[in-house]
């Protein structure tokens, strides 16, 4: 699976404003804790659970309490900056998500293997589902569990 690392400047500018719009609308500020974790996750690339987040954040001398990990977290999903799945693997997988792609993850039961895909059709499905049901959605996760039949590198694009 690959990725694009989320280094985007602009990205990063608009995840800070809406997780402080958050915070304000539930009374909290936006501390150097709180920043330094944001542009840290900023700097990852693809799916990450919070263990493997906090790990590295051990690892580059970013000293961030468990509590607070899971808390900020959280509040990054709630806030529209984050998205949460779980693949099957016994914890959270956390994402980047600023509403720009949607995608589905495709999820191997067969190893750890998930890869993103995008398609017009479900999307635009979705959409007339949404609207012929008069829902407007906060956040959702389209997953499929199953296994490949085809490696990565022969799939077609």
């Amino acid at each position: 699976m690959s990725f694009v690392p989320h280094d985007n400047h602009d990205l990063l500018t608009l995840a800070r404003h809406r997780y402080a719009e958050f915070l304000k609308r539930n009374k909290m500020f936006l501390t150097k804790e709180r920043t330094a974790l944001l542009e840290f996750i900023f700097e990852q690339e693809g799916h990450f659970s919070a263990d493997e987040l906090l790990y590295e954040m051990q690892r580059t001398g970013l000293k961030v309490s468990r509590a607070t990990l899971y808390r900020t977290l959280s509040q990054l999903v709630e806030a529209g900056v984050l998205s949460e799945s779980d693949f099957g693997h016994g914890h959270t997988h956390y994402e980047i998500d600023m509403d720009d792609d949607p995608h589905i993850h495709l999820v191997s039961l067969d190893s750890d293997d998930v890869r993103e895909v995008t398609s017009d059709k479900i999307i635009t499905a979705l959409a007339e589902v949404l609207l012929q049901e008069g829902f407007v959605p906060r956040r959702y996760n389209i997953q499929i569990f199953g296994s490949f039949t085809t490696p990565p590198d022969t799939r077609n694009p």
